[in-house]
């Protein structure tokens, strides 16, 4: 048997690594756009995100001018969602134009201004708390290797970072290609947030719709053939196994495992339970995972 596994949010709980890119981002957009600005943009971002709240499938993770995610998926999700409002209001909006044009003069642009502030928030995590793999996950993961299951972590995270988190949690690791009994196999920065520019398709959940077209996640779907996939991030990690459950015969027994986090939306749980009922909602972690993969 076969895992694909998420990291972010499977194998972690990220607020605190949220918090700290929130932060980050907060500190060096009034900085960079000068100590003036501070208290108008200070009340700007806070309307922003009132806004983006309201409206989640409005905003989200961009991908190419298309949303990848929607803006209240997960705690970095929501980050994201922000660049793309403040992208979105520099037409007239003068405070997104000074937020927009500080970070150009810093030589970034918004999404790799959005990369950099998630990287100074695992680190400074990291640094002050320490890696945070869940200790009941560490124990649902070894519980899987241990049952002789095949766990592929593919996730957005670097692999540097599963690799020390892991070894932090004292799991056994490889990284892809390689493969040891008994070690879980990393394939870090899979970008499964990346669509397809030249190409578009989507899930159909009546009200919603999900981009799928993520060329780097699917090449690493057909590669690995999985039994199982588990991810929190319904977009990010089940829009697309889904669609090739429902419309390819190799993956028509393919498990799909939703994590129910207490960020996860109730409006896009309760859409997925309505249009999606054969996507597992999981709640309690990777151990109820490990307990209805091996029961």
């Amino acid at each position: 048997m076969k895992l694909v596994s998420d990291f972010d949010g499977v194998w972690t709980l990220p607020h605190d690594e949220a918090r700290a890119q929130g932060a980050w981002m907060d500190r060096t957009l009034a900085e960079w756009a000068g100590e003036r600005a501070r208290g108008p943009i200070s009340r700007w971002l806070d309307d922003a995100r009132a806004a983006i709240a309201a409206a989640p499938t409005r905003w989200g993770w961009m991908s190419g001018g298309r949303i990848s995610a929607f803006a209240d998926e997960d705690p970095f999700t929501r980050h994201s969602a922000l660049l793309h409002y403040v992208h979105e209001r520099t037409a007239g909006d003068p405070i997104a134009t000074a937020l927009a044009t500080a970070v150009a003069a810093h030589g970034a642009t918004l999404d790799a201004f959005g990369g950099e502030a998630h990287a100074a928030g695992v680190a400074e995590v990291a640094r002050t708390r320490g890696p945070g793999v869940l200790p009941d996950a560490a124990e649902a993961g070894r519980a899987l290797l241990a049952a002789g299951v095949d766990v592929v972590v593919v996730s957005n995270s670097g692999t540097d970072k599963l690799a020390a988190w892991f070894a932090h949690a004292g799991v056994p690791t490889t990284v892809h290609p390689e493969r040891a009994p008994g070690a879980l196999r990393l394939r870090g920065g899979a970008r499964k947030f990346v669509l397809d520019p030249e190409h578009a398709a989507r899930l159909d959940l009546g009200d919603v719709s999900i981009e799928v077209a993520r060329p780097n996640y699917e090449a690493a779907l057909r590669d690995e053939r999985p039994d199982a996939v588990v991810g929190d991030v319904f977009s990010l990690d089940l829009a697309l196994p889904l669609v090739m459950r429902r419309h390819e015969s190799a993956f028509a027994a393919l498990r799909l495992f939703w994590l129910i986090r207490d960020y996860t939306p109730v409006w896009l749980e309760q859409v997925v339970a309505r249009r999606a009922p054969d996507v597992e909602r999981v709640e309690g972690g990777l151990g109820a995972v490990a307990a209805r993969l091996l029961g």
